[in-house]
């Protein structure tokens, strides 16, 4: 029976946003695949949702304790940012590029099976005070919920994370104390003045990166539980997100999800194991939220650093979805799918005595959709001429030649 916290889903998920926000601003100046530069752990921006979801917990702490009302806040400020789909620095100064990432946020949290309000929160965080904001709303016509992610998204752009706190504190606070009226709330700022005042709150921020409990103790800590189907319905969601990041994969999560569907009905997987078989596909490439695309879509051989990179993808699959706590079999079958029998696939060439049945059929059929589906670059392969390629493979010891018998059947 599947047992996961709705909020611990949503702080995976929001790794895998800001994983995507590192990809992004690295995506036009590739100097790190040079040694020159982290496009991860040296960012800021790497800690963006998490830190503003800190923050504007903190304050929504000192407006009321209401279980529902700081559910809203956490999940609205840590996935504030899921629309963003361009370089992150362009969607917090650039007028069309917020407008956009706003509206794409919006549409994208009108499908997650949770409170319908979310979406309208997510989409008024750039509101302005005074009106001035992309859509015209103004003073209190602005959600309560908006105007703090407003303020918490302000103090995260400004934070500079190789500087300490106490460098920064009277900068920060006097642009925030001048943005009263214009772009701020007064009443929200003079709470979160409140808050900054205790130095616990600075130093928190500061090690926000290193200490899992800075977060652990502003989550609320109500268990929200998290069904399959629930569960289903997000994997959906970032499939598309994952998908659509680059047009060489359009579609190929959703693809393998139904593939793997019918594998799952021709082995007469009970109803729990098959979606958790389906999620499993539709979350294998998670991980490709962190690879910039200027590698994903580079239409010609990769060079060695490169490849190191799209190697990553696999980790970062593992990196978010080990997080929730309950979804270890989604999280081995997803993030094994480049591993090989013979111990030379990656990112932990693990051999074959560490793969069960269901990470072999679903590296399979990960393979299989790559070979006969159409891409930009090239046209798919047929049936036949794939499962030749697989033959080989099997010989070679790289895929499960059992498994393999099993999706010829279900194909």
């Amino acid at each position: 029976m599947l047992n996961i916290n709705l909020n611990e889903l949503i702080s995976s998920l929001a790794i895998a946003t800001d994983l995507s926000h590192c990809s992004m601003i690295n995506d036009k100046s590739p100097a790190y695949l040079k040694g020159n530069q982290n496009p991860v752990d040296k960012h800021r921006f790497f800690n963006h949702s998490k830190r503003t979801s800190y923050v504007s917990m903190s304050i929504a702490k000192l407006i009321s304790l209401d279980k529902s009302f700081l559910s809203d806040v956490y999940i609205s400020s840590t996935l504030h940012d899921i629309g963003v789909t361009c370089s992150i620095d362009e969607c917090h100064s650039d007028e069309v590029f917020i407008k956009k990432h706003c509206l794409d946020g919006e549409n994208i949290l009108k499908k997650f099976p949770i409170n319908f309000s979310i979406s309208e929160y997510i989409k008024y965080h750039h509101e302005n005070f005074d009106g001035s904001g992309s859509f015209g709303l103004y003073k209190d016509e602005i959600p309560l919920i908006s105007q703090i992610i407003r303020l918490s998204d302000t103090f995260e752009i400004l934070y500079d994370e190789t500087k300490p706190n106490y460098f920064q504190r009277d900068y920060i606070k006097k642009f925030l104390l001048n943005s009263k009226k214009s772009i701020l709330s007064p009443d929200i700022v003079d709470i979160f003045m409140e808050v900054e005042s205790k130095d616990m709150f600075w130093w928190d921020v500061d090690n926000l990166s290193f200490s899992s409990n800075t977060v652990n103790d502003v989550i609320p800590k109500e268990f929200i539980p998290v069904d399959l189907e629930f569960l289903k319905a997000i994997a959906e969601i970032f499939a598309e997100i994952i998908d659509n990041k680059s047009p060489f994969t359009f579609k190929h999560s959703y693809n393998l999800s139904k593939l793997c569907e019918k594998v799952a009905d021709h082995l007469k997987f009970d109803s729990e194991k098959k979606i958790k078989f389906i999620i499993a596909a539709l979350l294998h490439d998670l991980g490709k939220l962190a690879i910039p695309n200027s590698i994903l879509n580079k239409n010609e051989k990769l060079n060695d650093n490169e490849m190191t990179v799209i190697k990553s993808h696999t980790y970062y699959t593992y990196l978010i979805l080990s997080k929730i706590k309950g979804l270890e079999e989604i999280t081995s079958w997803a993030a094994n799918h480049h591993e090989k029998l013979n111990g030379e696939g990656y990112p932990r060439r693990l051999k074959s005595e560490d793969l069960c049945f269901e990470d072999r059929l679903l590296a399979i059929c990960d393979i299989f959709e790559a070979l006969t589906s159409k891409r930009p670059y090239k046209e798919g392969i047929s049936k036949d001429k794939a499962f030749k390629i697989l033959d080989d493979m099997a010989l070679k010891k790289e895929i499960c030649g059992d498994a393999l018998s099993v999706i010829k059947q279900c194909f």
